[in-house]
């Protein structure tokens, strides 16, 4: 009953958490690409490396979802509220997974202290707590994957308005893009597990970094981050980050737990 109590524990932080910035949708299954097309514009153009990321097979990645947000701090009984002396509250959120086209992803995700492995395979749901694995048609895809954090911001970008630069990361040849001033109404809302609220009202310009695989255009890593400021008046700032490793590792493979 303990074990029951704890895991039914974390997955409500997980939901808790989702009401503050994020902890539990996301993701968001690759589509079919279709035949070659001649060179895409507008925003067939924009998206054409999230249609890249579609293409691969394989891949391990993590992504950093890190929200400050200042808290009035409580005054102590018979003190006056003080005036100008916000506490931070900070919510840190990692995934680190795998994942194999077209829908199956292994991750341990959450918050340090309280993280839950995970499998994903199409609808199926699985996690893992003390040694044994269970299965949870409720539990939400797995957060912040790649493509939906590539589908959330690339809509907004103008490639053709940055200079490059050539960089090599994790031995990949990559080109860096970056921008220090985008605009989008819908970036944040464009994330399941954010969503419209409070935070994608408050946010509405990023500086944002990208590097694209120089051969083939899939998002090696893309950097997100902004501030604004809440209804009430707090300051809020966000940080978004992904980065894939080992695409195309024919090792890595996504199975059901053997215990489900």
């Amino acid at each position: 009953m303990r074990r029951l109590t704890k895991a039914w524990g974390l997955l409500v932080i997980v939901g808790l958490l989702a009401a503050l910035a994020a902890a539990c949708g996301g993701g968001g299954e690759p589509q079919a690409e279709g035949s070659p097309t001649p060179p895409p514009t507008g925003q067939d153009a924009a998206l054409a490396p999230c249609q890249a990321l579609e293409e691969l097979e394989t891949y391990r990645f993590t992504s950093r979802l890190r929200v400050e947000a200042e808290k009035w701090a409580v005054p102590a009984e018979g003190q006056p509220t003080p005036v100008g002396t916000p506490a931070t509250q900070v919510f840190d959120y990692v995934v680190e997974a795998s994942y194999q086209a077209p829908d199956r992803i292994q991750a341990l995700t959450g918050v340090p202290g309280g993280e839950l492995p995970v499998i994903n395979i199409g609808d199926e749901r699985w996690y893992e707590l003390g040694g044994g694995w269970t299965r949870e048609p409720r539990l939400p895809p797995v957060a912040y994957q790649p493509i939906t954090i590539c589908r959330a911001i690339f809509p907004d970008l103008d490639l053709s308005q940055a200079e490059p630069q050539q960089e090599a990361m994790d031995e990949v040849k990559t080109l860096h893009y970056h921008f220090d001033d985008v605009h989008s109404e819908e970036a944040i809302a464009r994330i399941p597990a954010i969503g419209a609220g409070e935070l994608s009202e408050a946010l509405k310009r990023f500086q944002v970094d990208v590097w694209l695989a120089e051969k083939d255009g899939w998002p090696v890593r893309v950097e997100l981050r902004s501030t604004g400021e809440l209804s009430d008046g707090r300051e809020a700032s966000l940080e978004l980050s992904t980065e894939l490793q080992d695409v195309n590792d024919k090792s890595i493979k996504v199975e059901p737990p053997s215990s489900s």
